[in-house]
Parts: C-alpha cells; sequence; structure tokens
C-alpha cells in the first residue's frame, strides 16, 4: 500500500511540473505580445482546466489576430495541438499554436494566414510611406506629386562644390567660409 501512495505522489509531482512548465510558457508569450505589440493580453487562469473550449492567452481586447494554444511538452505532436487550437479558435480568428523546441519558441499557423498578416504589414507600410511623403503646393494651391517635379532653369543652372556646397551661378567656388574644398579657405602658413 505504501508502494502506491509513493506512485501517486510521484505522479502528481510529474503533473504539477508539467503544469508548471506550461504556465510557464503562457506567462512568456503572453509578456512577449504585451512588450512588442502592446496587447493587453494575459495568460487565462482557466487554461488546462474543464472541457470547454477555450485559449491559453486571453485577448478580450482582441488587440491581437491570434487565438493561441501554447504547448510545452517533451513529445512535439502539432497535428493534435493544431486540431485543438482550431476547435477553440473563434471565427475570424488565427489558430495559433505556440510550443517549446530546443529552448526555443516557435508557432505554427496556417500558410494563408501568414501570408496575410505579410500583406497586411506590406500595405501599411506603404500607407505609411503615401502619408509621411512631403506635399508640394504651388502658388496657386494647386498639390503636385513630388515624384513628377522638375527642376527649374535657375535652379538647374547650379552647381555643387566637392564638398556638396551650392555654388551661385557664375560662381568658381561655393561660399562656405570652411569648405575644405574650395578656395575660401585659407591655408594655414608654415612655420
Amino acid at each position: 500500500m505504501p508502494e502506491v501512495l509513493a506512485n501517486n505522489t510521484k505522479q502528481g509531482g510529474d503533473v504539477s511540473e508539467s503544469s508548471e512548465k506550461g504556465v510557464k510558457l503562457e506567462k512568456q508569450v503572453a509578456k512577449l505580445l504585451q512588450k512588442k505589440l502592446g496587447a493587453r493580453v494575459a495568460r487565462d487562469k482557466r487554461s488546462g482546466a474543464g472541457s470547454h473550449q477555450k485559449m491559453d492567452v486571453s485577448d478580450f481586447y482582441q488587440d491581437t489576430p491570434l487565438d493561441i494554444e501554447c504547448k510545452n511538452h517533451k513529445t512535439i505532436k502539432i497535428k493534435e495541438w493544431w486540431r485543438q487550437a482550431k476547435a477553440g479558435s473563434s471565427f475570424s480568428r488565427i489558430p495559433t499554436v505556440v510550443f517549446q523546441a530546443d529552448d526555443e519558441v516557435l508557432a505554427t499557423v496556417r500558410f494563408s494566414d501568414l501570408v496575410d498578416l505579410v500583406a497586411e504589414t506590406q500595405q501599411s507600410r506603404k500607407q505609411i510611406k503615401k502619408l509621411t511623403a512631403p506635399v508640394v503646393k504651388t502658388a496657386s494651391g494647386v498639390v503636385v506629386d513630388p515624384a513628377h517635379l522638375k527642376p527649374s532653369k535657375a535652379r538647374s543652372a547650379w552647381t555643387e562644390c566637392r564638398g556638396g556646397n551650392i555654388v551661385s551661378p557664375g560662381e568658381t567656388k561655393c561660399l562656405v567660409k570652411n569648405c575644405s574644398y574650395c578656395s575660401n579657405k585659407k591655408a594655414k602658413k608654415a612655420k
């Protein structure tokens, strides 16, 4: 009889150690999402309890498009974990399995979802680039695309010295006193 109690205690210890590993990964994932994305996420305290479908990292405010299922096991069972993540994910959210493998945290998502995320990122970059582009208005108030501007004759007559300073039309040197490439710089007298 004492042998049976010892085995149950030992198994209980393994279960709690396994549970602690899972909790540690869930907290690590939530912390990374908070730090990198500013997401208001947290480890779901109901994680691993009961038979209801839920994710390991709760994202009540939907700051990310991901429904995350975390796994920290020695044996990797992606197909089984993927089915669980798919069954627990909400409509229009991306089921994601995050797991620990050889001291590295990896994630599994559908390839089409990954491509959609990259496409959204590229689209956002294009919009940001367009919004940060300079706006040029003519004297009459017409907005002109800077890519289609051509230098005026007066501007095209200007040149630059080797130091990158503007040289006025008809001049042979720039007007910058400390230019190391033009004759404005006075040579030091040798002693």
